[in-house]
């Protein structure tokens, strides 16, 4: 059903004297909400040292065109620190600098107590699915660099948007370093990383290409404004109440969140809010007929 409404019915333009207005739907926002988000791990103070190492993964689970990583917050002894990236994982890289970006190199006071900010240049950006290892390093000498845990389950954080993965600790205060002060491997695994993450998203908008990403009462609530018929006439189904490509243009302004909480449809569709909200809106423009077909040529491209 849902397809079908989805497919609005165009007049055919040999018959129009005058070029349609082209109603444009845009497929994600024109901006990134900054700063809007943050990812805070758990914090037992197990271990302190030089660095640790570890994956986020962006979940699949809003409709988001990508989330952005603006500053990663960690606390410690610190120093010169440095934060580096390489695309999906951090397995099979962590000796090898050349696999790795650096987008963090700056001196920073001590912060033992409270998580400390290391603003990233570039930032990260991960579409939904897509993974990055991040390495967190300070120079500092001796043991207590930056905190961080023993690792204490499968993720060390998860939200709708992103996941932390347990990684390993480094105990140099020489980046990528194999080799610790005492002579054995530099790197402890299963440890987690101890700090928030700040970061935005952008989101994409409603359109027919985007429907299936966005959340079912989103989904539920275009489909009965599609479905709602004015049919004052003697009582006979007629014509929208709003041509399909308005009634698409305006969910197209939409966030993915506006329906949340909606009622699920029922058998008794007249118990749903949003299906009474249309039949007062018909009855309301029921005189308005006229004007309203003026503008069923509407192109959505």
């Amino acid at each position: 059903l849902i397809t079908k409404l989805l497919q609005c019915p165009r007049m055919s333009m040999e018959t129009k004297k005058i070029p349609p207005p082209v109603l444009k739907l845009l497929s994600s926002a024109d901006y990134t909400v900054p700063g809007e988000y943050m990812a805070d791990t758990r914090d037992y103070e197990d271990h302190t040292f030089s660095g640790i190492i570890f994956n986020i993964v962006a979940r699949k689970h809003l409709p988001v065109k990508y989330v952005e990583i603006m500053a990663i917050w960690v606390r410690g002894r610190l120093g010169r620190m440095q934060v580096f990236i390489t695309k999906d994982s951090y397995r099979d890289k962590y000796t090898n600098p050349s696999e790795w970006t650096r987008i963090h190199h700056d001196d920073h006071d001590p912060s033992v107590s409270t998580l400390s900010p290391l603003k990233l240049s570039p930032s990260i950006k991960l579409a939904p699915g897509e993974a990055v290892g991040v390495y967190v390093h300070s120079s500092s000498i001796g043991d207590q660099g930056i905190v961080y845990n023993n690792q204490h389950g499968n993720e060390t954080h998860s939200d709708d948007f992103l996941k932390i993965l347990p990684g390993m600790a480094h105990t140099s205060s020489q980046a990528f370093n194999p080799i610790a002060p005492w002579g054995h491997t530099s790197w402890r695994r299963r440890r987690e990383f101890v700090g928030r993450l700040s970061y935005g998203a952008k989101f994409l908008l409603w359109n027919n290409k985007n429907h299936d990403l966005f959340p079912e009462a989103f989904r539920q609530a275009i489909a009965s404004a599609l479905s709602v018929n004015n049919s004052s006439k003697g009582g006979k189904t007629s014509y929208p109440v709003l041509p399909c490509s308005v009634i698409k243009y305006i969910f197209n302004f939409c966030p993915w969140h506006w329906f949340e909480g909606a009622p699920k449809e029922t058998e008794d569709k007249k118990h749903s809010k949003l299906y009474r909200l249309g039949r007062g809106l018909a009855r309301k423009l029921s005189g308005f007929r006229d004007d309203l077909d003026r503008h069923k040529g509407c192109i959505l491209s």
